[in-house]
C-alpha cells in the first residue's frame, strides 16, 4: 500500500531481486525485434500488441532510473533496422540521420510509458484513471507530433492496422488517432494480464515457497509476491496476501472489469467497420447488382516519369495527347515530370496542354519541377487544366520532404485548392508528401471534396537526378518507401471521404473509394524495363459520391480531447503527490 492507502503496482514496490531483474532485462533484444517488425516496411501487426504490453510491463518494473536508456536504445535500434533503406546508400550520413530521426520519434512512446509508471504510483488501483493514461498520452502526444512534426505521420504505429479495413474504418469517426488509441490501450491490459499470469503460474505464492536464499536476498517466489503487490486491470487482477496461494479470480463482477471494457470496444470497432465495408460493396439491404453498378466508368491515365528523358518535357506532351485521343478523361503527370528552367519554358508546355485539355475535353494535372537560380525561386507544383482549357488549380507543394525538398525548393501555401466541376463534382489536388498531413488533407471534408488528384514520385531516380545535379555530395537510390506511403496515403480518403485517383513514378498508383476500398492498385516505377517502361497507363474506375464522415466535421478532436485529458492526468498525479488532503481526498473521488 501507498501512503494513500492504494494498492501498490510493481513499479512501486520493494526493489526487485538481482535474478528476477536479469530475467527482466532480457526483454530489451526483444524490443529491438518487435520495433524493428513494428510500423516500418515489414510489419507484423501482433509484434506491435506484443511491444505495448511488453514495454509497459518493463518500464513499470524497472528499479534504476538509467535501464531507461538502455530501453530507449534498444528501441531506437529496432527502428533504425524498420526504416534503414528510407534514404539509402549514399546520402551522407543517412543511417546516422534515420537514427536520429527515431529517437525523436520515440521519445513520444517514452514520455507516455514514464507518464503510466507515475499514474500507477499514485492512482488507486481500481481506478480507472490508471489504465487510461498511457492510451490517453499515446494519442495526445501523436495528435500533437503530427501537426508540428516535419514528417506528419510518417512513422505513426495505427499504420500497423492498414491490412485490416475493419478496423481502419474508425479513422471515419476519429482520425487515426482512435486507432493508436485502441492499440495503446491494449498495453496496460495486456501488461496487467501478463503480471496475473506470472504470479498465478509461474510464481505462485504459499507459505512453504517464501524463504530467504543463501545470499540474504529475498527468493524469487517472495519477491514476485513483493514486486507484484499487483495493481490490476480492476478486478482481473487480485491482490492478496503475500501467504497466500494466487489464484484466478474471474468472477461476476469481473467481467465488467477493464478488459471486459476494452474487448467491448474493440467488438464496436470491428463491427462498425464492417457495417461500413459491407454496405460500401452491396449497399443495405441485398440490392441487386443492376440497382448500383455506376452507368458509366471513368478513364484515368497517368503519364510516368522517365528517367531517361528527364529534360525532355515534349516526350510528356506526346504522351498526354495521345492518352486524350484513347479516351482519358483525367489525366495526370506523376510528381516532377516535367521540368521546366524559366517561364517561357513553362508557359510553352502550358500552352500545348491547354489545346490538348480543350480538343480531348479531358481535365489534366501537369506535375512539374521549376528550377530558378536559388531556392526562393524554385518549387514543384501541380497545375491543373480542365477540359475547357482553363487553369483551375496552380497549387505548389506546400509540404517539403525533409532533407530531400527542402534544400532546394521553397514550399506553397498550405490550402487545399478546389474546384467544383461539373463533370466530377469538386475536385481537389494535393502532392504526395502532403498526404502525410491530416490537418492539410482535411480541408477536404469542409470544401466538400468529391475527387482528390494526388501526384507522387517515392523517392526514385527523380531525386537522383535533381539532387545529384545541384549537390554532387548526395545521392538517392531507388527505396521501398512507395508501397507505405501509397497505403497510409489511402486512410485520408477513408477520413474524407472522397476517391482518390493517385499516379506514381515510383511507388504505388491507383484509385481508392471514399472508404478507402482499392478500386487499382497497381506498382510502377521510373526505371526503363519496368511496366511503366511504355512512360504511361490507363484504368476504369467507377466514381461514386462523396461520403461524409464524422471525422470530416470534428476533424482531429478525439486526438486532442485525449491530449487535454493527458494534462488533466498529470495535474491530478501532482496533488495526489504533493497537494493537500482536501484535495487528493477530491481526486482520489474522480479517478
Amino acid at each position: 500500500m501507498d501512503r494513500y492507502r492504494h494498492s501498490r503496482t510493481p513499479s512501486q514496490s520493494s526493489p526487485i531481486s538481482v535474478p528476477i531483474s536479469l530475467k527482466l532485462h532480457l526483454l530489451l533484444p526483444i524490443f529491438t525485434v518487435l520495433t524493428a517488425f513494428g510500423p516500418g516496411f515489414q510489419s507484423i501487426i501482433t509484434f506491435t500488441w506484443l511491444w505495448f504490453t511488453l514495454s509497459i510491463f518493463y518500464i513499470r518494473h524497472i528499479t534504476r532510473w538509467w535501464y531507461i536508456f538502455f530501453y530507449y536504445m534498444f528501441v531506437n535500434i529496432g527502428t533504425l533496422i524498420a526504416f534503414m533503406v528510407t534514404m539509402k546508400a549514399e546520402v551522407s550520413h543517412a543511417y546516422a540521420l534515420t537514427f536520429a530521426v527515431g529517437m525523436v520519434i520515440n521519445l513520444l512512446g517514452l514520455t507516455s510509458l514514464l507518464m503510466d509508471r507515475f499514474a500507477q504510483r499514485v492512482f488507486d488501483s481500481k481506478g480507472w484513471a490508471r489504465v487510461m493514461t498511457f492510451p490517453c498520452v499515446w494519442t495526445g502526444l501523436w495528435t500533437l507530433f503530427t501537426y508540428n512534426w516535419i514528417l506528419g505521420d510518417w512513422g505513426n504505429y495505427a499504420f500497423v492496422f492498414l491490412g485490416m479495413e475493419e478496423i481502419m474504418q474508425l479513422a471515419s469517426f476519429t482520425g487515426i488517432g482512435g486507432i493508436n488509441f485502441i492499440l495503446a490501450w491494449s498495453g496496460p491490459i495486456g501488461s496487467d494480464i501478463l503480471v496475473n499470469w506470472l504470479n498465478t503460474h509461474v510464481y505462485p505464492i504459499n507459505s512453504e515457497t517464501s524463504s530467504t536464499n543463501t545470499t540474504g536476498s529475498t527468493g524469487i517466489d517472495d519477491t514476485i509476491a513483493e514486486v507484484d503487490h499487483i495493481s490490476s486491470t480492476d478486478d482481473i487482477l487480485t491482490t492478496q496476501n503475500n501467504r497466500r496461494q494466487r489464484r484466478p479470480n474471474f468472477t461476476i463482477p469481473t467481467l465488467f472489469s477493464s478488459l471486459f471494457i476494452y474487448l467491448t470496444i474493440i467488438f464496436l470497432v470491428i463491427t462498425y467497420g464492417s457495417i461500413r465495408m459491407s454496405t460500401a460493396l452491396i449497399p443495405f439491404f441485398q440490392r441487386s447488382v443492376a440497382e448500383f453498378a455506376p452507368t458509366s466508368l471513368l478513364n484515368v491515365g497517368c503519364v510516368i516519369r522517365q528517367e531517361q528523358i528527364i529534360p525532355d518535357n515534349s516526350v510528356y506532351i506526346q504522351t498526354t495527347q495521345e492518352l486524350a485521343k484513347n479516351g482519358s478523361k483525367i489525366i495526370l503527370w506523376t510528381e516532377g515530370s516535367g521540368t521546366m528552367k524559366n517561364q517561357s519554358e513553362l508557359d510553352a508546355v502550358i500552352s500545348s496542354i491547354k489545346n490538348i485539355s480543350s480538343t480531348y475535353n479531358a481535365y489534366i494535372g501537369v506535375a512539374y519541377i521549376f528550377l530558378g537560380e536559388s531556392k526562393e525561386t524554385s518549387y514543384n507544383k501541380l497545375t491543373v487544366i480542365s477540359s475547357s482549357g482553363e487553369i483551375v488549380m496552380d497549387y505548389q507543394k506546400s509540404h517539403l520532404v525533409p532533407f530531400l525538398e527542402t534544400v532546394r525548393f521553397r514550399s506553397g501555401k498550405a490550402e487545399l485548392q478546389t474546384y467544383d466541376s461539373k463533370e466530377y463534382g469538386v475536385i481537389g489536388g494535393a502532392i504526395c508528401f502532403d498526404f502525410n498531413f491530416p490537418g492539410f488533407i482535411n480541408q477536404a471534408s469542409s470544401k466538400k471534396v468529391n475527387l482528390m488528384l494526388e501526384v507522387s514520385n517515392t523517392w526514385g531516380n527523380y531525386f537522383s537526378y535533381l539532387l545529384f545535379k545541384f549537390f554532387s555530395s548526395i545521392y538517392i537510390y531507388i527505396c521501398p518507401v512507395g508501397v507505405l506511403h501509397s497505403r497510409s496515403n489511402a486512410i485520408r480518403s477513408i477520413e474524407n471521404g472522397f476517391t482518390l485517383i493517385r499516379c506514381n513514378g515510383d511507388g504505388i498508383s491507383g484509385v481508392w473509394g471514399p472508404q478507402g476500398q482499392s478500386f487499382h492498385s497497381i506498382p510502377t516505377t521510373n526505371l526503363q524495363g519496368s511496366v511503366s517502361g511504355q512512360t504511361s497507363f490507363t484504368f476504369q474506375v467507377p466514381l461514386y459520391s462523396r461520403v461524409n464522415t464524422v471525422y470530416g466535421i470534428f476533424k482531429d478532436t478525439f486526438g486532442w480531447i485525449c491530449l487535454g485529458m493527458s494534462g488533466i492526468f498529470l495535474i491530478c498525479m501532482i496533488i495526489l503527490e504533493k497537494g493537500s488532503l482536501r484535495w487528493r481526498t477530491f481526486v482520489k473521488k474522480w479517478f
